[in-house]
């Protein structure tokens, strides 16, 4: 903690923490959840915000009727959505070292530290400028 005693350590420090975070958010841009109806023949493909990117539907599927197929597209996306939703999850307690479906308030309290980190690091900035 002796490096962020000092105006350059905690610029260097948060200038590293803002570095990690656009990492982390170009990973999770890249990441996509896949989901299957129960018998196959629905399958979506989802990415950030829960957008569908692809939906196949096997053309068995549209001779089930309307219900069945309707379920079957709501049980693919839900699936894909809840897998992009783990990896997710996992990239972030990766990075940040806490796992935001975790109950527990300490990413609340985490993500209130990295707020905190970028008002210093635009403060530093400023005051460089005068």
């Amino acid at each position: 903690m002796g490096e962020l005693s000092n105006l350059d350590g905690l610029a260097g420090y948060a200038l590293q923490q803002v570095e990690k975070l656009r990492q982390m958010q170009e990973r999770m841009a890249e990441l996509t959840g896949e989901g299957r109806s129960a018998d196959g023949l629905v399958v979506a493909r989802t990415g950030p915000g829960g957008r569908i990117l692809e939906l196949r539907i096997d053309d068995a599927a549209l001779r089930l009727g309307k219900a069945r197929l309707g379920a079957d597209v709501t049980a693919a996306v839900s699936t894909a959505q809840e897998a992009y939703a783990r990896q997710a999850d996992d990239l972030l307690a990766d990075g940040l070292g806490v796992r935001p479906s975790d109950p527990n308030p300490s990413f609340e309290r985490g993500m209130a530290r990295l707020d905190e980190l970028t008002d210093q690091l635009e403060d530093m900035t400023r005051r460089l400028e005068q």
